[in-house]
């Protein structure tokens, strides 16, 4: 995982699934000029953007969220930017 991160908000793993499911909207994606395909899983406890060139995955455990995100070879420049707005987004919204 690239990111580990714990919850304020929520109390369990339900809860911050659904908190992140109100906040990561394709609308909330397009603010950032990217289109995506957002894909809940809520028996997995997991949410997907897959995008062109990136898979960004956020999974819900009883404390905490992982993040792993994979970017094609002419985006991996913006990992670390990249990395940051999505753990300030998570850490708002958990």
């Amino acid at each position: 995982m690239d990111l580990t991160i714990g919850y304020d908000k929520a109390s369990s793993q339900s809860e911050a699934y659904e908190l992140a499911k109100e906040a990561i909207t394709p609308e909330y994606v397009a603010k950032f000029n990217v289109n995506a395909d957002i894909t809940h899983s809520p028996e997995k406890g997991q949410i997907v953007a897959k995008g062109k060139g990136f898979t960004l995955s956020l999974f819900f455990g009883e404390n905490e969220c992982n993040v792993k995100l994979e970017l094609s070879f002419l985006l991996k420049p913006l990992r670390k930017t990249i990395l940051e707005k999505v753990e300030n987004k998570v850490r708002k919204t958990l």
